[in-house]
């Protein structure tokens, strides 16, 4: 069947533009992304992925990638705040470096790798992000947000 605009009512092409199929990870990735050292606390973390809106970050030593930290990770280390005090909650969280719950050696991608390669890998390995890099160095992140919000644009425009 036929698709058709539904503002002008012409026909629609069939099947993905090949624009959309050369797309790279660098056409959706979030550039300079928030990150820490791995020495920073735990508390930290917590305060930077609130005040951002951000459930990832990268875990860096002079610009080289050495981890990343994921919320869900950090949410499962916290102490109960049910059963703990403040206090102790505090203690645990300020005293506690991120390199303790980080992933190390996370998966990685390129600024030039396809953009539907990556959006795979995401996919298959359940995966929230994956940190961009070039020659060891983090250059961004793509974030499954990061991909939305291209689609959305992709859809917007009639991509």
């Amino acid at each position: 069947m036929e698709r058709r605009c539904p503002d002008c009512g012409a026909a629609l092409p069939q099947g993905v533009p090949v624009w959309v199929r050369h797309l790279k990870v660098a056409d959706a990735m979030t550039v300079e992304p928030v990150t820490m050292g791995p020495e920073d606390s735990l508390m930290r973390a917590v305060e930077l992925m609130q005040k951002n809106g951000i459930r990832r970050i990268p875990i860096v030593v002079a610009d080289h990638l050495v981890g990343i930290l994921a919320q869900g990770d950090l949410n499962r280390a916290q102490p109960s705040a049910l059963t703990d005090s403040q206090d102790e909650f505090t203690r645990v969280m300020e005293g506690t470096p991120v390199s303790r719950l980080m992933i190390q050696n996370p998966v990685t991608v390129s600024e030039e790798t396809p953009l539907s390669d990556a959006a795979q890998t995401l996919h298959t390995m359940k995966f929230g992000a994956l940190p961009v890099t070039r020659d060891g160095r983090l250059v961004g992140i793509l974030t499954d947000s990061d991909l939305l919000r291209c689609l959305i644009d992709l859809l917007a425009h009639g991509g």
